[in-house]
C-alpha cells in the first residue's frame, strides 16, 4: 500500500512537470513569434514612413546617376506578405500595384494598419487620428 502511495505521488509529480513544461513551451513560442513579428513589422513601418518623408525612391545623384532608395521598401513589402495579416498583405499588394503603374503610391493606409497591429501586440491602445511626422530639411 505504501508503495502505491509513493508511485502515485511520483506519477502526479511527473505529470505536473510535463504539463507545466508543455504550457511554458507554448507560452515561450508565442512570445518568440510575437517578438519576431513586432521586429519585422516595425522595420516595415519605418521603411514605409521613411519613403513617405523622402517622396521618391529613385533619385538622381550629384553625378547624374540614379540612386535606388527603393530596396528597403521592396524588402518591407516582402516582409509584410510574410509576417503581416490579410489586411496588411492586401494593402501592400495595392501599394505595390500603385507604384508599379504610376511610379507613385500612397502608403498611408498600410502604415496605419501596421501601426495599429504593432501597438495591439504591444498592448498599447489604438491611436485616434493621423499622427504628424517630423521631417527636418537642412539648408
Amino acid at each position: 500500500m505504501e508503495y502505491l502511495k509513493k508511485a502515485f505521488a511520483a506519477l502526479l509529480a511527473v505529470s505536473g512537470w510535463i504539463i507545466a513544461h508543455y504550457y511554458t513551451s507554448k507560452r515561450d513560442l508565442g512570445n518568440s513569434r510575437r517578438v519576431t513579428r513586432i521586429d519585422a513589422l516595425s522595420s516595415c513601418y519605418k521603411a514605409l514612413v521613411r519613403s513617405g518623408f523622402d517622396g521618391e525612391m529613385v533619385v538622381n545623384g550629384e553625378d547624374g546617376k540614379a540612386i535606388n532608395k527603393a530596396t528597403p521598401v521592396e524588402d518591407a513589402i516582402a516582409l509584410i506578405h510574410f509576417y503581416g495579416n490579410q489586411e496588411q498583405s492586401n494593402l501592400a499588394s495595392e501599394y505595390s500595384r500603385m507604384v508599379g503603374e504610376t511610379n507613385r503610391g500612397n502608403s498611408t493606409d498600410l502604415v496605419n494598419a501596421l501601426r495599429k497591429d504593432i501597438r495591439g501586440m504591444l498592448g498599447e491602445p489604438e491611436l485616434v487620428g493621423e499622427p504628424a511626422y517630423l521631417r527636418v530639411h537642412l539648408k
